[in-house]
C-alpha cells in the first residue's frame, strides 16, 4: 500500500504526496544538499586541510570564541572573500589533479611521482592559505579576546584527551 502525506499551504487547502515520492524527494534534495555543501569553497578549505581543532587552525571558532565586535566582524568578512578567492583558485586546480591522480590509482594502482608532488603541493597551499587567514584574524582580537579564546582552545583540548583516553579504556581487552 502507498501512504499519502498531507501538507497545508499557506491558502488554506492540502497538497497531497504518495510517500513513495516524498521519500524520492527527500532523498534527492538531501543528495544535493551534501553535495553544495561539499563543493562550497568554505568548506572545501576545511575539508582538505583537514581543518578544525584536530586538525589545524579553525578560523570559526577563533571567530565564535573571540566574541568579535560588529566592525571585527566585518573586517574578517572582507579576509574570509578574499582568502576564498585564492582558495576558488587552488581548488580549481588541485580538483583536476586529484582526479587523474584517482583515477590511476584505481586503474593501475600506481602514480605518478610529479602528480603527487603537484598535489601536495596545492594541498599546502591551502593550508598556508588557512594559517594565514588564521593568524591574521588572531591580531585582530585585543588581548583580552585573545586570552578567552585561549582558555577555550584549552578547555577544549582537555576534554578531547579526556574522551580520546575513555576511548582507549573501552578499546582494552577484558581480562
Amino acid at each position: 500500500t502507498v501512504t499519502s502525506i498531507l501538507f497545508r499551504t499557506k491558502k488554506g487547502g492540502f497538497m497531497v504526496f504518495k510517500a513513495k515520492h516524498f521519500t524520492t524527494i527527500a532523498l534527492i534534495l538531501g543528495v544535493v544538499l551534501g553535495l553544495s555543501l561539499w563543493l562550497s569553497p568554505s568548506y572545501a578549505q576545511m575539508r582538505h586541510g583537514r581543518g578544525g581543532m584536530a586538525g589545524g587552525p579553525n578560523v570559526f571558532f577563533l571567530m565564535r570564541a573571540g566574541q568579535l565586535t560588529p566592525d571585527q566582524k566585518t573586517q574578517v568578512q572582507t579576509l574570509l572573500q578574499n582568502s576564498r578567492q585564492n582558495t576558488k583558485q587552488i581548488i580549481s586546480q588541485l580538483m583536476p589533479l586529484r582526479q587523474q591522480l584517482n583515477s590511476s590509482l584505481y586503474s593501475t594502482g600506481t602514480a605518478d611521482a610529479n602528480l603527487i608532488n603537484q598535489v601536495n603541493g596545492l594541498e599546502n597551499q591551502l593550508r598556508q592559505e588557512r594559517y594565514s587567514v588564521f593568524q591574521q584574524v588572531w591580531s585582530m582580537l585585543n588581548s583580552g579576546q585573545q586570552s578567552r579564546v585561549t582558555t577555550l582552545y584549552s578547555q577544549m583540548a582537555a576534554n578531547r584527551a579526556q574522551r580520546l583516553e575513555a576511548w582507549k579504556s573501552l578499546q582494552q581487552p577484558s581480562q
